[in-house]
């Protein structure tokens, strides 16, 4: 189900990053590429290491066996802090009209944020928004209730973890917008009965307000 008008719906989920955080996937790749001397193409240690990071996200793999898996496989043995770096360089920061939306949407919807992510990522997202927006209070501030993958153990896009949601929150699919910007996130949640807005990575907000 497609975005309709906004009487339409009263509830909003967001995805996280590209949507409200800006972010560029391959900056983290070719960064991997860097310190574990890899040779190929950077895409490619997504794929050689698709399960490893999707287990990350769930919450399957902690943050040690994490970054050991991937220093063993590297060529030469990275620094701990080099691959978290790496790992963070994906992470490009917020841009502040999209703090000010969230702030004027949460009275007059019901708002909820639900992300792919993992522990290292959101530490970064915990301490940037604290040292450069003053902001401590995330999840409670701008939402009623935050869905992170690494703490449910399931992930966008499959199904469970759109159901979770529904329950937990108590929602109705035909009343709630979920925006993502990513095709399969938002196939699932259309099959699901959602109104769906497929956002381009790291554009505005602006069909919100008003």
């Amino acid at each position: 189900m497609d975005l309709k008008d906004k009487a339409s719906y009263k509830n909003i989920i967001f995805d996280f990053g590209g949507v409200l955080l800006d972010l560029d996937v391959n900056r983290t790749y070719d960064a991997l590429k860097q310190v574990m001397a890899f040779e190929g193409d950077a895409h490619q240690i997504y794929l050689d290491h698709q399960d490893l990071f999707d287990s990350f996200e769930m919450g399957h793999t902690i943050v040690e066996n994490f970054l050991w898996k991937l220093q063993s496989k590297s060529k030469r043995v990275p620094p701990v802090d080099k691959m978290i770096t790496a790992w963070n360089a994906m992470l490009l920061g917020w841009k502040p009209e999209k703090l000010q939306l969230l702030e004027e949407l949460k009275p007059r919807y019901r708002t909820f944020l639900l992300s792919n992510t993992n522990e290292i990522h959101i530490e970064w997202v915990r301490r940037d928004l604290k040292n450069n927006h003053q902001i401590t209070d995330f999840d409670t501030r701008f939402f009623e209730k935050t869905y992170y993958s690494h703490l449910l153990g399931k992930r966008k896009p499959n199904a469970d973890i759109f159901e979770y949601v529904i329950a937990d929150a108590n929602l109705n699919p035909a009343e709630t917008l979920f925006i993502d910007d990513n095709a399969h996130n938002i196939e699932t949640a259309a099959g699901l009965g959602f109104q769906t807005k497929l956002h381009k990575t790291n554009a505005n907000l602006d069909f919100l307000r008003g």
